[in-house]
């Protein structure tokens, strides 16, 4: 179960101060129980993957308005940025966050009908694998679900970017990616940006951009399970970080 930190940017002020402070703390005595005994002589490095210097704004509600969907992905390059969601050491996922649109209700209506509804989301750790018992397609990616957070419904945060911490972190390796999952849909997701910036999805080489495709494809859900990532989209890019602690 994930416990939810509203960013201050996007919570009305009157209501903000006493729920930012709480929850400011809470996540702060979350990161203290991972560091475990001796955090205070010793700080834990803390690596929030995904950061970068410019954040682009979510697609919608304007045109195109743009969501992904029914797929797990990750960012493979985010500008100057190589690599942003691969885990630099071992360590513990706390949290993570999502800056997510507002589309229009008429928007909302065909993502619930096109992918399903709620609009959902859930954080997975995954690793490379380099064979499978199915025979890979030759130079496609495949990985391996080792983890995932529980699915959280994303409606009452359209709009806004918030903060899920976890009660269970995510234990991560170094080299494991920390990748999106979305069972049905969700609006973070920015477009029309320069070619260094691409994301990967968890779909078949060849089933990447039809619209039957898109629509018939599952994200990896099943922990063990390996799928292929055939697919590369540029000029795109997921609006997601995950909070790592190193160590634990």
């Amino acid at each position: 179960m994930a416990m939810i930190v509203p960013t201050a940017a996007n919570t009305p002020a009157r209501r903000a101060r006493a729920p930012l402070a709480c929850a400011a703390a809470c996540l702060l005595a979350l990161l203290a129980l991972v560091a475990g005994p001796g955090a205070a002589g010793a700080a834990r490095k803390v690596t929030t993957l995904g950061a970068t210097q410019t954040n682009p704004r979510p697609a919608c509600p304007g045109s195109p308005c743009e969501a992904i969907g029914k797929v797990t992905g990750f960012q493979s390059v985010a500008g100057s940025v190589k690599r942003p969601f691969q885990v630099p050491y071992n360590g513990k996922v706390v949290a993570w966050s999502m800056t997510l649109s507002k589309p229009k209700a008429s928007q909302v209506s065909f993502f619930n009908d096109f992918y399903g509804s709620p609009p959902q989301a859930r954080l997975a750790v995954v690793k490379p694998v380099t064979t499978s018992r199915e025979a890979p397609a030759r130079g496609v990616p495949r990985y391996k679900l080792l983890r995932q957070s529980p699915a959280v419904v994303l409606t009452p945060y359209l709009g806004r970017s918030p903060t899920f911490a976890l009660d269970r972190p995510l234990t991560v390796r170094r080299g494991n990616v920390v990748a999106l999952t979305i069972p049905t849909w969700a609006p973070a997701f920015a477009v029309g940006l320069a070619d260094n910036s691409g994301w990967r999805a968890s779909r078949k080489r060849g089933q990447c951009t039809r619209t039957t495709d898109i629509k018939e494809s599952r994200p990896q859900q099943k922990v063990g399970s390996e799928k292929q990532y055939g697919c590369f989209y540029k000029t795109a890019r997921l609006l997601y970080t995950a909070t790592v602690v190193k160590g634990g």
